[in-house]
């Protein structure tokens, strides 16, 4: 059995108002969040969650969201404190293809890419109000990649298995990966921060260190974020993570900024 350790690697910083991470949030009040992808040290292949957001124009901008960083210099910043690189990655894996997840997805060209199945078809034909976050410049190219679409569950590598979690987009994808402390999952976006998790929380720190008052829900078990394409589905997909996970807290979500600098596992 194959036991691994999830690096959260910052590749750069988004601000978004507070309701994009917590449905009916202040949408005048904004929080600072890392964007990550996740490293899988422990293995005899080198896996990588996830491929980074553009780096930003002139006016420091991607899709009209503030970004710190990000774009090539950004990867490969952020694979050097794990000393690799794009080229050197055997498997990555897109929970999803919104801009802020496969913008340098085209750098990794030795690598095996997953994508399940359902994402591919939809991102290509999204719902009207999610035309904006699918830019198809940035993943079309991977059809001339070593692409590899998964309908649903599948073993990737020892002890590393994909889940179809649709909810936040209509082919979501997670990740159950073995580690010490049992099986971690790795949520993408299905849920971005532990408030997410635990909607009992009634305040959230952010990358600048600011402090977020939060509107505590105990009536909830799990707290929809902003974005979401099916409600009845992103709940269901919540209790699977729960349920595959080994404990609530090795459910990882997409941009908490308290797993920055920390590894799990």
């Amino acid at each position: 059995m194959t036991q691994y350790r999830i690096h959260p690697l910052k590749v750069a910083q988004i601000t978004a108002p507070l309701g994009v991470l917590a449905m009916l949030g202040d949408m005048q009040s904004y929080v600072v969040a890392p964007i990550f992808v996740f490293y899988l040290e422990g293995g005899n292949k080198k896996i990588l969650v996830d491929a980074g957001v553009p780096g930003p124009g002139s006016d420091g901008l991607v899709h009209g969201f503030p970004i710190g960083s990000g774009g090539e210099a950004g990867i490969r910043e952020a694979l050097k404190t794990v000393g690799t690189m794009p080229e050197e990655i055997d498997i990555l894996v897109l929970t999803h293809l919104h801009f802020d997840h496969c913008a340098t997805a085209h750098l990794f060209k030795n690598a095996r890419i997953i994508v399940q199945k359902r994402e591919w078809e939809t991102a290509f034909n999204p719902v009207p109000t999610a035309r904006l976050v699918y830019e198809q410049s940035l993943f079309r190219a991977l059809e001339q990649m070593d692409l590899v679409l998964v309908d649903g569950d599948r073993e990737i590598a020892d002890d590393v298995t994909t889940l179809l979690l649709p909810g936040h987009t209509q082919g979501m994808q997670g990740l159950a990966v073995n580690t010490a402390r049992g099986t971690a999952v790795l949520a993408g976006d299905l849920a971005y921060c532990y408030y997410n998790l635990n909607p009992s929380l009634a305040e959230l720190t952010d990358l600048a260190g600011n402090r977020i008052t939060m509107t505590p829900r105990p009536d909830l078990p799990f707290a929809p974020p902003g974005i979401h394409i099916d409600l009845s589905q992103w709940y269901d997909s919540m209790w699977r993570t729960a349920a595959v996970a080994s404990r609530r807290d090795l459910v990882i979500p997409g941009h908490e900024p308290a797993l920055v600098g920390k590894i799990i596992g």
